[in-house]
């Protein structure tokens, strides 16, 4: 999560905007950063199994 705070994703980018969004909420950095990895896991879970699902 550090890395996708430091250099802006161009493409695919959910969780970059999901992250700033709970930030601009009031949540601290750190529990944003989990709620977007949270969102990151789901999304890579979901196109994973997509991909290997048929």
């Amino acid at each position: 999560m550090k890395c996708l705070k430091t250099v802006k994703p161009s493409q695919d980018n959910a969780v970059y905007l999901y992250m700033l969004k709970k930030e601009a909420e009031g949540k601290p950095k750190k529990v944003a950063k989990i709620a977007a990895l949270n969102k990151f896991l789901r999304i890579y879970y979901a196109r994973v199994s997509e991909v290997y699902s048929g």
